[in-house]
């Protein structure tokens, strides 16, 4: 699935950066990006962005949404995105963090570009934590129901519900193999340009976003790749874009495990089904139902309740001959009997070169969300304080 994706403000321009990054770390190239922001800093720390793209606005109070809206370059992002756009291009994202000045744009741009776009339109939108205030989280609150207005979509990241697990969740990985060569190549391409100091609570969520999103893009792109393995069953963009478009709130989740070392002769037992003992074939079918568990659960990127859930797909990752088709069915039943709609579609994505077993879901289509409430809940406590003071 190809891609172009708009970042608007600091928050979402840093997440277009990344996604940028983690694809460039792939042969199959799906996403193209450019930043929009009204702050210069913030756009000259992006590293992946080329310069070309990166759009710098001055309104005149860059505190006030109406003025900002006023100013936001809206026919510089369209040529932009025109000329990166070959013909070949599945849908558009814009990234954002709501609780800024900048999401409030959204609607306003996102009219605007339909008019000459006929690609769906999704938003990946970051909530803010409650540390950052009442304040903050109702301005959220306010700028998430014309988003849901406009957009065929929005992907959810609930900051506040990763703020304690992401640093066990986004760890570094050391470099092997592929990674290593994938590590030179990105030194090369990415530009010389000072970066600004990052907060590391920031930085691994857009990690943990761009991991996710570039995964899902790439699963559907497996006739480009040589050397790899045809999955069992396609997952193209279509169906992804089934899932998701028109169904309002989105999350995703995600579980992945190291998978043990090779033993000698491996390959020589997996070329032979009936030298495999029945206890390997449980093993691998208990992984799967167990990280699909995780995904849906422990780490989804909104809390999320399956009764509530419309539509949902599910993919697997990883080396085809740790795949257990008994796992996946298994798992397949229990999202199709948890679920409230009927609509439940999945896919496979092997990949040769990983030491990793992953699997992804999506969830679609919900009325709400627990960290939707919250945020209402933030924007009542705020008005009662406005009511309660003084004149």
């Amino acid at each position: 699935m190809r891609v172009l994706t708009i970042g608007l403000g600091g928050a979402g321009s840093h997440i277009t950066d990344k996604l940028l990054e983690h694809d460039r770390l792939s042969e199959v190239h799906c996403v193209e990006g450019v930043a929009v922001d009204c702050d210069a800093e913030e756009l000259a720390s992006l590293t992946m962005v080329p310069a070309n793209r990166r759009l710098f606005f001055s309104p005149l109070d860059p505190l006030h949404p109406d003025d900002i809206a006023a100013h936001v370059p809206r026919e510089e992002i369209l040529t932009q995105l025109q000329a990166m756009d070959d013909g070949d291009i599945d849908a558009l994202f814009l990234c954002c963090g709501l609780g800024g000045i900048m999401a409030s744009v959204v609607p306003d741009l996102v009219s605007f570009l339909k008019k000459s776009l006929v690609e769906p339109v999704f938003g990946i939108c970051t909530l803010p934590r409650k540390s950052e205030g009442d304040i903050c989280l109702a301005r959220a609150a306010d700028q998430l129901g014309p988003l849901l207005e406009v957009l065929d979509g929005v992907i959810v990241f609930d900051s506040e519900a990763w703020r304690e697990k992401i640093s066990v969740v986004v760890v570094p990985e050391p470099a092997k193999d592929a990674d290593a060569i994938a590590g030179r190549l990105l030194e090369k391409i990415r530009p010389e340009i000072p970066k600004k100091q990052i907060d590391p609570f920031h930085e691994s969520m857009d990690t943990l976003i761009a991991r996710r999103m570039t995964l899902l893009l790439r699963a559907g792109e497996y006739s480009l790749r040589e050397a790899e393995d045809i999955p069992e069953v396609v997952l193209d963009a279509g169906e992804i874009l089934n899932t998701i478009q028109g169904m309002g709130l989105v999350t995703v989740g995600y579980a992945r495990e190291e998978l043990p070392p090779a033993r000698p002769l491996d390959h020589v037992l997996r070329s032979s089904p009936h030298t495999r003992s029945v206890n390997e074939h449980h093993v691998k079918a208990s992984r799967i139902v167990e990280l699909a568990k995780r995904a849906a659960y422990q780490e989804i990127s909104a809390d999320t309740d399956l009764a509530r859930v419309q539509k949902a797909l599910v993919l697997i990752a990883g080396p085809s001959h740790e795949m257990s088709m008994k796992g996946f069915l298994t798992v397949r039943r229990w999202l199709d009997r948890s679920i409230q709609g009927l609509e439940l579609r999945s896919g496979d994505y092997p990949v040769k070169k990983t030491r990793y077993l992953g699997i992804l879901v999506i969830f679609a289509g919900m009325d709400t969300l627990p960290c939707i409430e919250e945020l209402r809940r933030a924007k009542e406590r705020s008005l009662e304080r406005d009511d309660a003071a003084p004149v």
